[in-house]
């Protein structure tokens, strides 16, 4: 059993490793001109690395098969950051003055990313109801999801508090922030299920693509506590900025682990299935 986890393990270890190379590049680059140049780059890379992994992920399903939507959702979820962050160009935030974003880009590259994967984990939700392994109870579910609910609250509910005001007046960016703490806390409430069947599973290898999506979805709420709380906290913005920048590769890179580990899972189950008619 050890060995069959050996490459899942192994492609756990190596995703904490890419999480971590944007604080690498905060020390290595001194000009903060030049270090957004390279984590715009790497932001590029990597939404584009999340949509490869979860297209495999997707792949790997026929035609037909209930999780098939839910991982090709989430594959586009990631993708529609790809124009978005391009359109802007290096984002000079925690780095130094200007590199303003656009915000009707901002605001629409937000909301459909936030639709998008908040669709994807419903649809992976369901199907992991109808595969018959969900054994809780609607009581548990209930308060499974109102701890969610709470936890959502205490990360984004000062931020939503505070541009609230700002909105209401039409300020573009203040309404897309708002917008965005909404959908992010939905995000997190309906990623209990996932959070559920990666916890339900134990340890065995079919838990390691629900574990890995997950720890994808905890990594943006670090990224969302962190620009909220970061400076508050006594972080310098270059700092703030960079934990940013890891917590949003930490994302990107476990989703395309979850979609790497969900073929692994597929493939294997497959070879079982052949060994055991061959016997």
């Amino acid at each position: 059993m050890s060995r069959s986890h050996l490459r899942f393990q192994i492609l756990a270890v190596a995703t904490l490793l890419v999480g971590l190379l944007p604080a690498t590049f905060g020390l290595a680059i001194e000009d903060p001109v030049q270090l957004a140049g390279a984590y715009f780059g790497w932001c590029v890379a990597m939404y584009l690395f999340g949509t490869g992994g979860t297209l495999v992920a997707a792949t790997t399903f026929s035609p037909g098969e209930p999780q098939r939507p839910g991982w090709l959702l989430l594959a586009a979820s990631f993708f529609v950051l790809v124009p978005a962050t391009v359109v802007n160009g290096p984002k000079g935030s925690g780095l130094y003055e200007g590199g303003l974003r656009i915000p009707s880009v901002v605001l629409g590259s937000n909301v459909a990313w936030s639709l998008l994967a908040i669709t994807a984990l419903i649809l992976l939700s369901r199907a992991w109801r109808s595969s018959g392994l969900d054994v809780t109870s609607r009581g548990v579910r209930v308060v499974a999801r109102l701890v969610a609910l709470a936890l959502a609250l205490a990360l984004a509910g000062p931020d939503l508090v505070e541009r609230f005001p700002a909105a209401v007046a039409g300020d573009p960016l203040a309404v897309g922030d708002v917008l965005t703490d909404v959908l992010d806390g939905a995000l997190f409430v309906v990623a209990v299920p996932v959070l559920r069947a990666a916890l339900s599973l134990g340890g065995g290898l079919v838990s390691w693509p629900w574990a890995m999506l997950t720890l994808s979805i905890a990594a943006w709420l670090g990224y969302d506590a962190v620009a909220i709380y970061g400076e508050a906290a006594g972080l310098t913005p270059r700092t703030v900025r960079a934990v940013e920048e890891v917590f949003r590769t930490l994302a990107a890179s476990l989703a395309f682990s979850a979609g790497v580990s969900q073929r692994w899972v597929m493939t294997e189950r497959e070879a079982h299935r052949e060994e055991e008619l061959a016997a």
